[in-house]
């Protein structure tokens, strides 16, 4: 997913090691919450619509997220594009911050009664960063109602920080903020 590789960078020199560094991006109060089911949502016309959290595959902490995002997905039958609406939530210590909601366009390259495969990036012309050094994939199966991403680096010049093909799966979940005085208003479920 998008990675704001300045702002991590920053971070990294302000926490001075890797054991602070995870001190410092792993706020206890924002926890997800899961529901289960199937995120994707598919009409009578063929359209469609996903709601829910990225996870990592695996889900692990050596491949989370940097900064957790939640999504809404919209693919509207003989669009061009796919819609996503995205906000991150920036959690330093226990301070949280959400960002966006951002818009990405996943250009469709595929579309049948099966399943939707869908792309952006790389954007060779930016200076530096995820958009520069990786193509974003975006793959649904509609009758699993499986909504997976990968980022694939580009190995181009520039990109030598960008080496591991990163996937994710959307779950239909949200994230909470729990702001109860001892953090233990909701389970933490976040630490699966």
């Amino acid at each position: 997913m998008k990675r704001n590789f300045t702002l991590g960078l920053m971070l990294l020199v302000l926490a001075g090691c890797q054991s602070d560094y995870d001190k410092v991006l792993t706020g206890t109060r924002l926890k997800r919450n899961l529901y289960g089911d199937s995120p994707l949502t598919v009409f009578s016309d063929g359209s469609f619509m996903a709601d829910g959290i990225w996870i990592p595959e695996p889900d692990d902490s050596a491949h989370a997220l940097v900064w957790p995002e939640q999504s809404t997905i919209s693919c509207d039958k003989g669009a061009k594009y796919c819609m996503e609406m995205q906000v991150q939530f920036l959690s330093v210590a226990n301070a949280i911050t959400v960002k966006g909601p951002d818009l990405t366009l996943w250009e469709i390259k595929s579309w049948d009664k099966n399943s939707l495969l869908a792309d952006y990036g790389p954007f060779p012309n930016l200076v530096s960063g995820s958009e520069k050094c990786e193509k974003h994939v975006l793959s649904i199966v509609f009758a699993s109602g499986t909504v997976s991403t990968s980022d694939i680096p580009t190995h181009g010049t520039g990109c030598e920080s960008h080496k591991e093909t990163n996937s994710y799966r959307l779950a239909r979940g949200d994230y909470i903020i729990d702001t109860s005085p001892h953090n233990k208003a909701v389970n933490d479920i976040s630490a699966k």
